[in-house]
């Protein structure tokens, strides 16, 4: 949970600023980097490792460990990664040149138009994350570990394994195995491998082990022990396993013990039984109680994958989650006084319905504005303590900031919540970017009033909103 001013510093960390006339602009990208310390993959270069949604990156098509080769024509080899950095967000140029490389192309060209915006505006997506506990139902920024150890053999070059196959099918495990085989199949095509019957570049062998723990001790209070919160990929949802993942639990308090490990094999260097492994990853579970292979493999198969080809850590793995749906009108205010509008996106709803810059936002679906930023920041604070009562226990989770009473609202008070949210004393004006939700508009109809200022004249104005949806699934160091 971050203050707004402490939030709307943080979000500009890959951004940069520069001047033009009279006005102060910050111009960003949408993705981020590291250079590359992999001796296989992009080795003294900057590799991609986050992109964001709806960016300059994502409508050009960079995607996530892409090796920038050149920026702007010029090598990006062995360069310092402030030279790296300098060269993306330093310069007054509206577009940035990338040659990039993965294994589904090799020396892409991609032009990235950059995303200006005035300094002191902040846009309806940046509200929503700042005050999520609003309606933490619709976001979510949620991080997660998980027991993969990961190799890379530093003798090989990634980016030459074009094609894979699998070796012949244990019949004893066949079930199994096919939903294992399936399941490593659509990831690595995905990612821009072929698969093939036979001559192989890669060979993927699976080893695996499922066993009672003859150790186990039972425990009265079992049920309140911790167990792993995980992102499922195919139902796009945050899921709660029967899985123990934290340090203070003892392997005598676990079930069951899980071991589920992944090798990618040079099928060229390998000879009789002297594999030669390009890559490894290997997870080792203990189990809260029953969960079987097949289910374990469908889940954990593309979280294991994501460490293919660009590591980025070997002893586990890390994840980030990040959820976000909200009202986009359009409307980007002040941050110095957030009454002022400073812009808004042209074509947007409120745009065209004739709200314009300069304007003052007096009130919003009846709601007050308060233009000081301090104010708003201690009245949301507030709102957040004296409502916990009306939150619901038991969908209690920790998000990324380490606040460990995150809850979703209880569904039966949701008329005590919209109450709370019609309260002068909390200033939830910003409440409107989930109007859309029952336990702040009861009437179910998604329709905004906004009440304008605009030089002496006063008048009400009807925007009809757009809801965006955004969703980010990342590995991390």
């Amino acid at each position: 949970m971050k203050p707004l001013l402490l939030f709307l510093v943080s979000i500009t960390v890959y951004s940069f600023v520069y001047s033009k006339p009279v006005e102060e602009y910050v111009c960003q990208l949408g993705f981020t980097f590291e250079m590359s310390q992999q001796a296989g993959w992009g080795q003294n270069k900057p590799v991609v490792i986050a992109i964001q949604p709806l960016s300059p990156a994502d409508a050009a098509g960079l995607k996530v460990n892409d090796i920038i080769e050149s920026i702007n024509f010029a090598p990006t080899e062995g360069q310092m990664v402030n030279i790296i950095h300098d060269w993306l967000y330093n310069n007054t140029d509206d577009q940035i040149r990338l040659t990039v490389s993965n294994l589904k192309y090799s020396n892409k060209d991609l032009t990235l138009f950059k995303d200006c915006k005035l300094a002191n505006a902040i846009n309806e997506k940046d509200l929503a994350y700042s005050h999520a506990f609003y309606s933490l139902e619709d976001v979510q920024l949620r991080n997660f570990t998980c027991p993969f150890k990961t190799n890379v053999n530093s003798e090989v070059n990634l980016m030459k394994y074009k094609t894979f196959t699998f070796p012949m099918i244990d019949e004893n495990h066949k079930d199994l195995e096919n939903i294992i085989n399936e399941e490593i199949k659509s990831f690595l095509e995905k990612i821009g491998l072929t698969y093939v019957t036979e001559s192989a570049d890669l060979i993927v062998h699976t080893y695996y082990s499922y066993n009672k723990n003859l150790n186990y001790e039972g425990n009265v209070n079992a049920d309140k022990f911790p167990t792993a919160c995980r992102y499922n990929v195919h139902s796009s949802t945050i899921e709660t396993l029967p899985i123990y993942y934290h340090p203070l639990i003892n392997q005598r308090q676990a079930q069951y013990f899980l071991n589920f490990g992944i090798r990618l094999i040079d099928r060229r260097r390998s000879a009789n039984n002297n594999l030669f492994v390009v890559w490894e990853c290997e997870a080792n579970e203990m189990l809260s109680g029953d969960y079987r292979l097949e289910a374990y493999s469908k889940f954990h198969i593309p979280l294991m994958l994501m460490q293919y080809p660009y590591i980025k850590t070997r002893e586990a793995a890390h994840f980030s989650y990040k959820k976000i749906k909200y009202n986009y009108t359009g409307l980007n205010y002040n941050i110095d006084n957030l009454k002022e509008i400073v812009d808004i996106d042209r074509f947007s709803p409120a745009y065209q319905a004739s709200i314009r810059p300069g304007d003052e936002v007096e009130r919003i679906c009846g709601i007050k504005l308060e233009g000081d930023s301090k104010e708003a920041s201690n009245a949301y604070k507030q709102f957040i303590y004296k409502t916990m009562p009306l939150r619901d226990s038991k969908t209690t989770y920790t998000d990324a900031s380490g606040f460990t009473k995150c809850m979703f609202w209880d569904k039966f008070q949701y008329v005590q919540v919209a109450e709370a949210f019609k309260n002068p004393e909390y200033k939830t004006m910003y409440a409107y970017l989930f109007y859309f939700e029952p336990y702040i508009n009861l009437s179910g109809t998604n329709i905004l009033f906004f009440e304008i200022k605009r030089g002496k004249d006063k008048f009400s104005v009807k925007v009809t909103p757009t809801v965006r949806v955004e969703q980010v699934f990342e590995n991390y160091k």
